[in-house]
């Protein structure tokens, strides 16, 4: 994998190594206890969360990135989202980074367009 310098950087490496099916990779990039929406998680629970939406056909284009400090944010279309029936739907994500790993995630995806 690339050096990674900043935030913005080790959340493009988990976007890149998880669309190149890289689960290990992108993990490797989160801190070993991090948070997801509020909860405290593991690698184990990170591992399931991305290995069941790979496995869902799940498809991210990221559409914009902004970066503040230790946060970044992307703005997503995202079409395969399990229970919205193959529609495509957009989406939003906060990431905090400190030292390097991903320690902090938030997401919000739009309500099944139908």
């Amino acid at each position: 994998m690339d050096t990674v310098k900043g935030p913005g950087d080790v959340v493009r490496a988990i976007i890149r190594a998880r669309a190149e099916g890289d689960v290990d990779g992108a993990i490797g990039l989160i801190a070993p206890e991090s948070r997801d929406q509020g909860r405290v998680v593991s690698h184990a629970d990170w591992r399931r969360k991305w290995e069941g939406l790979l496995a869902s056909g799940l498809e991210v284009v990221t559409e914009r990135t902004v970066e503040d400090g230790e946060w970044v944010a992307n703005l997503y279309r995202l079409r395969g989202v399990p229970g919205s029936g193959g529609a495509e739907t957009r989406g939003m994500d906060m990431v905090r980074v400190v030292d390097g790993r991903l320690v902090e995630h938030w997401i919000f995806v739009e309500p099944d367009p139908a």
